[in-house]
């Protein structure tokens, strides 16, 4: 019983060596550079959540972004007839 448990641990260890690195997010222990700024994230299909690490400026163009596409989002909505209303 103990035999897959621990293969199961190891598994899921190694799982998170092997994310890819992306442009502007830092995977690695970031936390001991003065410059960056780290943030527990919630990944989809993951019970834990995952550390995100960017600098000020990366964030704020990450906030500033995401606010850009919801407005983009709510404009389409909007300017889309209702359903029933015809086109």
């Amino acid at each position: 019983m103990k035999a897959p448990i621990l293969a199961l641990a190891a598994l899921i260890a190694v799982s998170g060596c092997a994310l890819k690195k992306k442009e502007g997010y830092a995977l690695a222990d970031a936390s001991d550079d003065a410059n960056m700024i780290c943030e527990r994230v919630a990944i989809p299909g993951k019970v834990y959540p995952g550390k995100i690490c960017m600098t000020a400026e990366q964030w704020a163009r990450h906030e500033a972004e995401g606010e850009r596409m919801a407005g983009e989002a709510q404009r389409r909505a909007l300017s889309t007839a209702a359903p029933g209303q015809g086109g």
